[in-house]
């Protein structure tokens, strides 16, 4: 087994390259979709309060912590939990979290299918009837702006796009999650095209995604400016906007703030492992702070402008159709694949606007995915690497095509004409409740177990600027606090049968479903016994991983100490030394005290002293760290660093702090 530090690794090119892809992968598409609706939802801009909040108290602190380990450490996602064995099932959970969420790569797959469509010399396609994916409710935007039409329908709550989302896709025409249907070809085809773009992104590792994103990462902005020009210049199109922003705090109940932190952990990753790997890429003198709130500061502001975009087309859509912005808001994809493509297509050169729009999703999607993908490529890949199982120069090739060929293969489920189903299911399990508990594990594992008093150092080692103490008191006490709360709030709500998680709503006329009808007029499917077996099967087999992961660590090293421990001090903890954990200091620590101020102006030059009597610099005392940790691995795998006489005795090295600040290596 090879020891950490000699696994192959890349770094990016450039700063500019790591924090491009870190702003990519924390704006996707739920900042399009689904950030918009929740403010509508939860009252306008009053829905700020929960999403600001939960930002400054778990997504930035952990999105820090994240990238901070990840840099330190120069490893992923499963194998920088050598620096406490009992969290390694966190990385195993975000890898299955990342095998789960194969349904998003899918949506960039229905964004292609609308791109090609948007090219047509008529009118687009989702904009008549008469085609044979329309169902028998076809109607077209001039029989909506007649409210005659609407009663001769028989129901005078009848969506204006009702017509719209059993249409072009064809992923609802199956009665129920049991009988999906056969695949349809085009969208398999589509499917198919989103995958081959991720896997010539990621074939060669960061040295082609980092080209990438610079057209991933910076397209979007450019284009959804050139839509907000054209927006709120609609009629109509202060009225959404208005709806959009008009604060209305009485909204804001306990589903506003579980909705914020899954929002927030959903866009910035967070707990995902995502930008994790992403900074195990980056040279330790990287400014891990700085791209913090780099990436926090845009994923905020993307959200917030993408919600003018959407809702002034909205307050559009509603004007043209002489309804209220209620009546033609929709959740999840129906805003995506539904609302926005009608209103665009009544605008002078609808294809246009069609395909900058839907080329925007495209870089979203595509960008936000290939981190995903990074995360399970370089979690699994090192732990592979390790062991000599994969080698090579088409290790990474060949194993980026397996698993995307894994990954394409169920896809296909939501191809089939109850695709939808399958979709719906999936967004409801796999990113909720697990993806917040790995948050809560994610923290609790490194301010409590690894210790902040090594994770501080780590940092400032790196980077020369130690976390102040609102980073401290947010790592140790308000972020798992503040987790643990949604977490049961979470749980909480899943007991009531009439939770979200249980159905799928369906924004459109839809008879045979007419006695589950609301009040506003949605048709809700209820999902059968055995298809939410499958959704929580699929939430709890991460939450499984981490404590089966935690448990196997405390039988293999024979010693709950040692498997709360970093690797690298196991030998001294068997020699009787290191026992830091056992001590309260360590419980109740904020930080180490010698790390102040927070800036170090001016780094020490260290002398180290070695075997020999030479004395060398140690700019930050980092490379002194790193053979620290590369001997006591090798002792514990039965190799020694030094003379043979000194591996024949058994023996290890040990550094102490000499007074005036020198430190001296010598055999204990």
């Amino acid at each position: 087994m090879k020891p950490a530090s000699e696994l192959p690794r890349q770094h990016w090119d450039s700063q500019v390259e790591f924090v491009l892809s870190a702003v990519g992968f924390a704006i996707d598409l739920a900042n399009v979709w689904r950030f918009p609706y929740l403010c509508y939802k939860y009252g306008g801009g009053a829905f700020l309060i929960p999403y600001i909040v939960c930002n400054i108290f778990q997504a930035m602190p952990l999105l820090y912590l994240e990238i901070s380990l990840g840099q330190t450490q120069q490893a992923g996602c499963i194998q920088v939990w050598d620096v406490s064995p009992a969290g390694r099932g966190i990385g195993v959970a975000q890898c299955l979290l990342g095998i789960g969420m194969f349904y998003y790569n899918v949506m960039v797959g229905w964004c292609i299918f609308f791109f090609f469509n948007s090219f047509t010399a008529g009118e687009l396609p989702w904009m008549t009837c008469g085609h044979d994916f329309n169902t028998p409710w076809c109607r077209t935007v001039d029989q909506f702006r007649n409210l005659s039409a609407l009663n001769q329908t028989g129901d005078s709550v009848l969506s204006s796009v009702e017509y719209f989302e059993r249409g072009l896709l064809a992923v609802h025409q199956s009665p129920n999650i049991e009988t999906l249907g056969r695949p349809r070809f085009v969208l398999v085809a589509c499917i198919f095209i989103a995958y081959a773009i991720i896997f010539f992104a990621l074939w060669r590792g960061i040295k082609s995604s980092g080209k990438v994103v610079y057209i991933t990462a910076t397209m979007p902005v450019l284009l959804l400016v050139i839509l907000l020009i054209n927006g709120v210049q609609l009629p109509g199109a202060t009225k959404g906007i208005d709806y959009y922003i008009r604060p209305d705090v009485s909204k804001i109940d306990l589903f506003a703030w579980i909705e914020a932190s899954v929002q927030v952990f959903y866009s910035t990753a967070a707990g995902f492992g995502g930008h994790l790997s992403l900074s195990s890429y980056n040279k330790r003198s990287s400014n891990c702070y700085r791209d913090t709130i780099i990436t926090i500061v845009c994923n905020a502001c993307f959200s917030f402008l993408s919600g003018f975009v959407v809702f002034a087309y909205l307050g559009y859509m509603a004007d043209l159709t002489n309804r209220s912005v209620e009546a033609v808001a929709s959740d999840g994809p129906g805003l995506v694949f539904q609302v926005y493509p009608l209103a665009v297509g009544t605008l002078p050169i609808p294809q246009l606007w069609s395909c900058l729009f839907f080329f925007m999703l495209i870089n979203l999607g595509v960008d936000s995915f290939m981190t995903g993908v990074e995360t399970v490529l370089t979690g699994f890949g090192e732990v592979l690497l390790k062991f000599d199982c994969m080698n090579g120069k088409y290790f990474r090739v060949t194993f980026t095509f397996l698993y995307l060929l894994l990954h394409f293969l169920l896809a296909l489920l939501l191809s089939t004409p109850g695709g939808m189903y399958v979709w719906n299911l999936q967004n409801n399990f796999v990113p909720g409740l697990s993806l917040i508990f790995i948050a809560f594990c994610d923290a609790v594992a490194i301010a409590w177990l690894y210790g902040l008093d090594e994770f501080c150092s780590d940092i400032k080692n790196a980077i020369g600027i130690s976390p102040g103490i609102f980073w401290r008191i947010t790592w140790k006490i308000i972020s798992p606090a503040f987790i643990l709360c949604i977490i049961v709030a979470t749980i909480y709500t899943s007991f009531d049968t009439t939770s979200y998680l249980y159905f799928y709503a369906y924004s459109m006329y839809h008879p045979e479903l007419f006695p589950n009808r609301t009040s506003d007029g949605v048709y809700l499917y209820f999902y059968s016994d055995s298809a939410k077996a499958i959704g929580w099967t699929l939430t709890l087999v991460q939450i499984a991983a981490i404590f089966l992961f935690a448990i196997i660590a405390i039988v293999q090293y024979r010693s709950v100490l040692k498997a709360i421990s970093p690797v690298w001090q196991h030998a001294a903890i068997d020699s009787g030394g290191s026992r830091t954990r056992a001590s309260w200091r360590h419980w109740l620590s904020l930080g180490p005290t010698n790390v102040f101020p927070l800036r170090q102006l001016c780094p020490a030059k260290l002398p180290v002293t070695d075997l020999t009597g030479q004395q060398s610099v140690d700019g930050e005392g980092d490379e002194l760290q790193s053979r620290r940790r590369r001997q006591d691995q090798q002792h514990e795998n039965g190799g020694y660093i030094g003379s043979e006489a000194s591996a024949a005795r058994g023996g290890r090295y040990q550094a102490d702090v000499l007074d005036g600040g020198a430190i001296e290596i010598h055999y204990k």
